[in-house]
């Protein structure tokens, strides 16, 4: 009888062990979630930042070149001004003709540039509204991290409070249970099996690995003789 007490105990012992460590996995799932929320809050205002950046290099482009153009017109209209100068000490009327063609071509020239100049004052426009609408964004997202980023914080707290007191907890619970259980239960857990202590369920296979437990494994755990384990190595408990 007192062999079997031990058993029953020690299975309701492990059991509750996997119920704490349980409780600490759900708290370190919390805790990646909520950090990779921050995350994802930083990585939306890097990006805003990226881009109000290029928007502005975009917008210094555009100026640099609108600017060439102006430099351009700005020269037509001195070769104007000098040929129509150069037209009373003409001697011939070819010269004469020579002349008013090239004025007239700097003018058609001069004229495409400013077609240009007031294409590129369009883009200059949209450009600025592109960077406008970014900056808000931008602001929005930065007002988002910091008021979310603090409830975030909260919580992670939350969860190394909480993590601490069940990791304490947990050393009681493992401190009760006999070593070589304690040993094997670790051992599972250590492996990446997070359910160390199976429930045998209705079709009499292993709640963790869900493969059929040996007819002879299951007479053993009815006469209650020990402490039986799956074939995956789990401890085995009707009521895991």
């Amino acid at each position: 009888m007192e062999m079997t007490l031990d058993f029953n105990e020690t299975l309701k012992k492990l059991a509750e062990l996997q119920t704490t460590d349980s409780g600490l996995d759900d708290l370190e799932r919390l805790k990646k979630g909520f950090n990779q929320n921050i995350a994802a809050l930083e990585n939306g205002v890097k990006a805003l930042k990226t881009a109000v950046q290029d928007a502005k290099k975009a917008l210094e482009v555009l100026q640099k070149d609108r600017k060439t153009l102006e430099i351009e017109i700005g020269t037509l209209d001195n070769k104007v001004t000098k040929y129509l100068g150069q037209q009373n000490d003409v001697k011939s009327n070819e010269q004469f003709a020579a002349l008013k063609q090239e004025i007239e071509k700097s003018k058609e020239d001069k004229g495409k540039l400013e077609e240009k100049v007031l294409e590129f004052l369009f883009l200059d426009d949209e450009q600025k509204k592109k960077i406008q609408a970014l900056a808000q964004d931008l602001a929005a997202a930065e007002k988002k991290d910091a008021d979310e980023r603090k409830s975030l914080l909260d919580k992670i707290a939350d969860c190394d409070k909480a993590t601490l007191e069940k990791k304490s907890e947990r050393q009681k619970k493992i401190a009760e249970i006999p070593e070589e259980f304690a040993v094997g239960y670790e051992a599972l857990r250590n492996n990446g099996k997070k359910i160390a202590v199976a429930k045998i369920q209705e079709d009499l296979t292993c709640s963790g690995c869900h493969m059929n437990i040996p007819p002879q494994v299951l007479n053993e755990m009815k006469k209650n003789i020990a402490i039986q384990r799956c074939n995956c190595g789990r401890y085995l408990s009707p009521e895991a």
